[in-house]
């Protein structure tokens, strides 16, 4: 009788649990898209770890164990991850999506080592094209070269019959020849703009350097890169953002190229999502008319948005153009160029943050951050009188948004002014690779104690300021991977120096991955959609070949992308 109560206590058991096997399996619910069997960095603010994700269109549904996932969801595809690491789609904060694209159809001049290396790349694309056509391009470093500054000779020797214009790797500076010169009607007298310089050999001619903005007075005579070659551009950048796991770009491309990521977007084509910048020096008019304009188009605002206007205060480093309290160290008589002066500077910034729009400044020097503080300052006292709700890109604007302007870079900034970041809850959006390709040369610049509040990204982080990681591409390679190396070790490539370059402005791997994806977000006002693998996020996932979290800090170099995962959709696999 014993074992007979004990057979049918087992046999109801057994029903039991296949009729609960059952009920789950009839429960579990139809989603698009299954991730299992990974290590899922969530990027919240603790740091949590997962193993599995469910996504349903373009949103999360749940993050979880593997047990947890599979249980309750069935995936119309499953994707084995075999332990992979899982983080956000990466949100590249400050890019030139654009000019990025038409670099790699251009002379590309990054690497070139000696004076003598940028000439033959040179020479090779004036073989390409027939005599008279413009040779375009960028990358060229004269730090590299032993500092001297190029000349337009060096560019005559090599193109005697194409008009020649190459910019500098930081974008500030412009090396054109004679003929392009000439075709400009650059003379000894030529005065050059305001926030600009001409460079001049001891005979009074121009030597072919044109500082900031003085190098558009050869550009607005360069032919505009055609429609088609805008688009070519376009889609040679996303091949490359696919490729480097980046889902978001915050892009200044400018306006008009809006109308082809709308292009882009109609063929289902565009496969990163764009906050799109406005150009600060447009008249409030023109920016409203813009913004009314490309809200009558009425496209999904987590896939093109126009957010900040964009604005310079100063130029760089690298070109002794960026706008300093004290001159430079290793030239005296020079501080740096302002584009505007400080009156002018919060005049305008008043007058747009009255109208609504979040501001970001390109500030390098300590100068330069001090006067876009102070604008930011100004701006608040006005517009606190206002007491207007700001109505944002998607309706989902925090209240909070003018405490959401930005500084781009945040280089060189004075002790003082790292509590005013945090005070105006002004943003310091950084390109951490800029801090191991300056390193250099940033110190002769700087000196042994300004270079103290140089590229300090985890002062800022310590004082509480917000730190978008981005790469400033074409000016650095667009390769998130690298930022991230830079971000943890402040180290170059090769690991010099050894423990970092001011090292105690490393910060581990987890911030910098927050900093690339989370952050990002945040600056953009889209935190509450993306930057986490969270439920009811937005699905812009990156899967990575190596787990970044454990592995030694030289191996983040070596680490690519193996799966970019778009709204729930996979555009890249390695």
């Amino acid at each position: 009788m014993k074992l007979l109560r004990q057979a049918v206590a087992l046999a109801l058991a057994t029903l039991l649990v296949c009729a609960s096997f059952n009920g789950h399996a009839q429960a579990r619910r139809r989603v698009s898209l299954v991730l299992t069997n990974g290590k899922v960095f969530t990027a919240d603010a603790q740091g949590h770890i997962a193993q599995a994700v469910a996504v349903d269109g373009e949103r999360i549904v749940a993050v979880g164990s593997n047990a947890e996932i599979l249980v309750g969801y069935e995936g119309a595809r499953t994707i084995d991850l075999k332990g992979r690491l899982v983080t956000p789609g990466f949100n590249d904060a400050h890019i030139h999506f654009v000019s990025g694209g038409l670099s790699l159809l251009r002379v590309q001049l990054i690497g070139a080592q000696t004076l003598a290396e940028a000439k033959r790349r040179i020479a090779e694309k004036v073989r390409e094209l027939p005599p008279g056509s413009w040779i375009l391009g960028r990358g060229w470093d004269h730090t590299l070269w032993g500092g001297q500054w190029p000349t337009k000779k060096d560019l005559d020797e090599v193109a005697p019959n194409n008009p020649v214009f190459v910019q500098r790797v930081d974008g500030h500076t412009s090396w054109a020849n004679t003929l392009a010169l000439k075709r400009a009607n650059i003379t000894r007298d030529t005065q050059a703009p305001q926030g600009g310089e001409i460079r001049h050999d001891a005979a009074g001619e121009p030597t072919g350097i044109l500082h900031e903005t003085a190098g558009e007075l050869v550009a607005r005579v360069v032919p505009e890169p055609s429609r088609a070659e805008r688009m070519q551009a376009i889609e040679r950048a996303l091949a490359e953002a696919r490729r480097d796991g980046i889902t978001s770009i915050q892009d200044n491309s400018g306006y008009e190229n809006v109308e082809l990521y709308r292009e882009l977007l109609r063929a289902d084509k565009l496969t990163v999502r764009i906050a799109e910048w406005q150009n600060f020096e447009n008249t409030v008019a023109e920016l409203k008319r813009q913004r009314a304009e490309f809200a009558s188009f009425k496209i999904d605002p987590f896939r093109i948005r126009l957010t900040m206007l964009k604005g310079y205060v100063d130029g760089t480093l690298g070109s002794h153009t960026a706008a300093m309290l004290a001159p430079f160290a290793d030239d005296p008589h020079n501080s740096g160029i302002p584009r505007h002066t400080p009156e002018e500077l919060t005049r305008m910034t008043v007058e747009r943050a009255q109208a609504g729009f979040q501001i970001g400044f390109h500030a390098i020097g300590d100068k330069a951050n001090r006067m876009a503080l102070d604008a930011f300052a100004a701006a608040k006292v006005e517009t606190d009188k206002l007491g207007f709700a700001y109505q944002g890109p998607a309706n989902r604007v925090p209240a909070d948004f003018l405490r959401r302007n930005r500084v781009e870079h945040a280089q060189v900034v004075a002790p003082s002014d790292f509590a005013r970041f945090r005070d105006l809850g002004v943003i310091a959006s950084m390109q951490p690779s800029h801090a191991i390709s300056d390193k250099r040369w940033a110190q002769d610049r700087l000196g042994e104690y300004r270079v103290m509040g140089a590229y300090s990204w985890h002062t800022m982080m310590a004082y509480g300021v917000h730190v978008p990681f981005g790469t400033d591409w074409p000016v650095e390679p667009i390769n998130p991977y690298l930022g991230l190396y830079a971000a943890v070790t402040r180290q170059s490539t090769d690991g010099q120096p050894a423990g970092g370059w001011w090292p105690e402005e490393r910060i581990t791997i987890e911030n910098a991955i927050r900093n690339y994806t989370a952050e990002s977000a945040y600056a953009s006002f889209e935190e509450k959609d993306k930057g986490q693998i969270a439920p009811h996020m937005l699905a812009d996932l990156t899967v990575h070949t190596r787990d970044l979290l454990t592995i030694p800090p030289a191996e983040i170099l070596h680490t690519e992308a193996a799966i970019t995962i778009l709204g729930g959709r996979v555009v890249y696999e390695k």
